[in-house]
């Protein structure tokens, strides 16, 4: 899938895009936005350039230029040597259970077969998390919008784990050059029961291991330490990508007098077990 294409598929799925230069960029909150891959260290002063002064940003910087925080990325990295046996032994006997109640992975084709499951799996998924973004696809007409989005591209891959002809949960994903990207994992209740989750995230691995194209998996930030101690379990990697956050000395000191941990989490340190570097408030510079 070529950037291009990622960003309209974004951008058609309810995330907001902008391209500065040759940058895609997606909003995380209203006037703040980091790139679309952020994975990707980019120019300070090219990005600076392009980008009105009162804006607000932040991205991975190229080697050997000043930073001021760190973007935690979530990766696989293994991807030539994974083996589903040697991770711990929670994941593993996650995996053997799911094969053994019949839980199967395969990849889904039609959007009305998906749409018809997957709304009630995504209300399970909603309920029991109360994910935020995207709120309007707990309403069918909503969730439908969204599948027809998802099935336009082609790229997209949509996996669904059954059991039998029941749904469970499904996770979409994409490879653009040479990172897979997984966009999203929903598993209903029942699915957590019987491990959907590890058997998915086990097939991710599998496909990418056998396709000589993918050089690695970029799987989200870091977000919460629950979920990111599950994918650590699972052989992920968490990698701290100095970075230049771009905004009024203003609005960061609000923010930390708000929300320290909300303030620690922007600038990518103490909470995540990155020693602070500096206590001053990384202003324009």
């Amino acid at each position: 899938m070529s950037p291009e294409s990622y960003a309209a598929a974004e951008a058609a799925s309810g995330v907001r895009i902008i391209k500065r230069g040759d940058i895609y960029w997606r909003r995380v909150r209203p006037f703040f936005y980091r790139p679309l891959f952020p994975f990707c260290g980019y120019d300070r002063r090219s990005v600076e350039r392009s980008f009105p002064k009162l804006a607000a940003y932040q991205h991975a910087v190229l080697e050997g230029q000043s930073s001021n925080s760190y973007l935690n990325l979530i990766f696989y990295d293994d991807i030539r040597s994974y083996d589903g046996e040697k991770l711990h032994r929670g994941p593993v006997k996650n995996i053997s259970c799911a094969i053994e109640r019949g839980v199967k992975v395969r990849r889904l084709f039609e959007e009305r077969d998906f749409c018809l499951q997957g709304y009630e799996v995504y209300l399970s998924f909603y309920h029991r998390t109360r994910y935020a973004f995207a709120k309007h696809r707990t309403d069918r007409e909503g969730f439908e919008q969204w599948t027809k989005t998802l099935f336009r591209f082609p790229e997209l891959v949509v996996l669904g784990a059954f059991s039998g002809t029941s749904l469970l949960g499904f996770g979409v994903a994409c490879a653009v050059e040479s990172t897979v990207i997984i966009k999203s994992g929903v598993h209903s209740n029942v699915g957590l029961e019987l491990h959907s989750p590890d058997l998915m995230l086990h097939h991710w691995r599998l496909a990418a291991r056998n396709d000589s194209t993918v050089a690695t998996i970029y799987d989200s930030a870091m977000t919460t330490p629950g979920i990111d101690e599950f994918k650590r379990r699972r052989g992920a990697v968490v990698k701290a990508l100095p970075a230049h956050l771009r905004a009024s000395s203003v609005l960061l000191n609000a923010i930390r007098y708000i929300d320290k941990t909300d303030y620690d989490r922007l600038l990518g340190f103490e909470s995540f077990g990155i020693a602070r570097f500096n206590k001053t408030i990384p202003g324009r510079v």
